[in-house]
């Protein structure tokens, strides 16, 4: 019976262990993929990157966490396509808006800023400066407004 108990508790560490997270920080730019590097360089010309934090699962591809040195934060997938874009109390660039999502903004909130966007396999979620979160579906039509 000890070692059964052995065994499984052997077992059950080497699984522990195979599906533990795998993180590695890094300022090499050449570990994103071109299209988040090209993604960089086109919405943030003057910025460079601080750091960058690539997370690694056992089921999944790898998720890229990229820091530039004005504080913003863009994440990307393992594609290099972005998944969130945090500008803290700046404007989220227009390249990453979708139209609907700009206009449905200037049309009811003129002097308001967006300075977070997320974007997931529902659609897109927003920040605003003035507090406000707004969800939208893939097509950027308004779902919901929360505060």
């Amino acid at each position: 019976m000890k070692k059964i108990l052995a065994v499984l508790a052997v077992a059950v560490a080497s699984v522990q262990m195979a599906f533990a997270d795998h993180d590695v920080v890094t300022r090499d730019e050449s570990r994103l993929p071109v299209a988040a590097r090209e993604t960089i360089k086109k919405n943030f010309p003057d910025a460079k990157i601080s750091y960058i934090k690539i997370e690694k699962d056992f089921f999944q591809s790898a998720n890229y966490e990229t820091t530039l040195t004005n504080g913003m934060e863009i994440d990307f997938n393992s594609k290099g396509d972005w998944i969130e874009v945090d500008c803290k109390r700046q404007a989220v660039p227009a390249g990453f808006i979708p139209a609907t999502v700009k206009e449905y903004v200037e049309t009811n909130f003129p002097t308001v800023l967006i300075v977070k966007i997320e974007r997931g396999r529902k659609g897109y979620s927003i920040e605003m400066n003035n507090g406000l979160d707004a969800d939208f579906d893939t097509a950027g039509m308004f779902l919901r407004l929360d505060d």
